[in-house]
This record gives structure tokens, C-alpha cells and sequence, in this order.
């Protein structure tokens, strides 16, 4: 399932999409050969963007608990397109801080999916006020597994809307996205791997 598009590429405004409810995502981007993104992702540790069996059931993934976020998205291969836009949005340092974060990482499959250009334009640096908004949407400044997804669950993300979950058996949503991979835990908190990416409303 594809979100609903609301891309509005560098239109954010200055003054109104840069308050991130406590999380600083401004910071500078480490270098990519930095210790804590090449630790090895322990063998067994599953965030491939194919359908799991325990998809949205919570599944304490601890053999990735001891990588940061960072780390465990640098990783996986299907999740290359979002660590890209990690770096070009400078949010690699506070997503490999100590902060407890949950982020809802789309797969490449899911960026491929946006409508044509879309992709290419978040990536030019003029756009990248509107690249940290979008971003944002997929963190959340808290540590949340699946099993404190309740249907109806309200969660404010780090740019500040609100995401509602909804359960359909097995089936968890967050915002029209499905987990697919659920709980992947890291040292300093939770991935959860998702099927499309998540907009939030275009600002005036």
C-alpha cells in the first residue's frame, strides 16, 4: 500500500517546519566509515523488506541490539535509499545518539514507488528543508515495539503529526504503511521496517 502524496518540494517554511518536538535533527553527518555504522550485523538479524510470517506480531529481534540505528539500516541493502537520504538530511548523528528513537524505515521499493522526480528532488539540496520534514515523519522520539500498538494508537512524530495505528489480525499499519518488519531492536531503540513512505501534510 503507497500513501496518499502530499509531496511539496521546497515548500516548506522556515519558520514552521523546523521545531521537531525535542529532537535536534540538524546535526552534522558523521563520515560513513565512522566505527559506529560498520559494526557487522550479527547473522540472524532479519530486516528484509519480504513479507515476514511475523509481521506486525512483536518479535524482540536482540541479536541487533547491540547496533545503533544507523547501523543496522547501513545493513540491509533494501533499506540503501533511506540511509541516502539519512546522510543527505544530516540526521545521522542524532540517529545514532544515545536518544531512544523509533523509526519506521520505508524499503527501496517504497521510495521507487513515489510519483516520478519526486525521489531525485528531495535529494538536491535546495529541498533538503523539505527532505528533514518528510524524514521526520518516520521517527518517533520514543522507544514503541508493535505490542504497544493498539488499534487507534495516536503517535507524534518528530515532525510533529500524528501517526494512528490500525490492526487487522496479524497486519499492523502506521499511517497507511504497513510493518513488514517488525521490532528490530537497536542500542538505542526500535526499527521497524515499512512498505511505503510516509508524507506528512504539505505546509503552506
Amino acid at each position: 500500500m503507497v500513501a496518499p502524496l502530499t509531496l511539496c518540494i521546497g515548500c516548506a517554511s522556515s519558520d514552521s517546519s523546523m521545531d521537531y518536538e525535542n529532537v535536534a535533527m540538524e546535526s552534522p553527518a558523521t563520515d560513513e566509515n565512522e566505527s559506529g555504522s560498520q559494526t557487522p550485523m550479527t547473522s540472524g538479524t532479519d530486516m528484509s523488506s519480504g513479507g515476514t510470517s511475523d509481521a506486525g506480531v512483536s518479535a524482540d529481534h536482540t541479536l541487533g541490539s547491540n547496533l545503533n540505528i544507523v547501523a543496522l539500516v547501513q545493513q540491509n541493502p533494501n533499506l540503501s535509499t533511506f540511509l541516502e537520504l539519512i546522510r543527505a538530511a544530516d540526521m545521522v548523528v542524532p540517529l545514532e545518539s544515545p536518544a531512544a528513537y523509533t523509526v519506521f524505515a520505508p524499503t527501496n521499493e517504497a521510495f521507487a514507488a513515489l510519483p516520478a522526480g519526486a525521489l531525485e528532488s528531495l535529494k538536491a539540496p535546495a529541498n533538503k528543508l523539505e527532505l528533514t520534514r518528510i524524514l521526520q515523519a518516520h521517527v518517533l522520539p520514543n522507544r514503541i515495539t508493535t505490542q504497544e500498538m493498539q488499534e487507534n494508537t495516536q503517535m507524534k512524530t518528530a515532525q510533529g503529526e500524528e501517526l494512528a495505528v490500525t490492526r487487522n489480525g496479524a497486519t499492523i499499519e502506521v499511517g497507511g504503511a504497513e510493518i513488514i518488519t517488525p521490532d528490530v531492536q537497536a542500542s538505542n531503540g526500535v526499527v521497524h521496517v515499512v512498505d511505503s513512505v510516509l508524507l506528512p501534510p504539505k505546509t503552506n
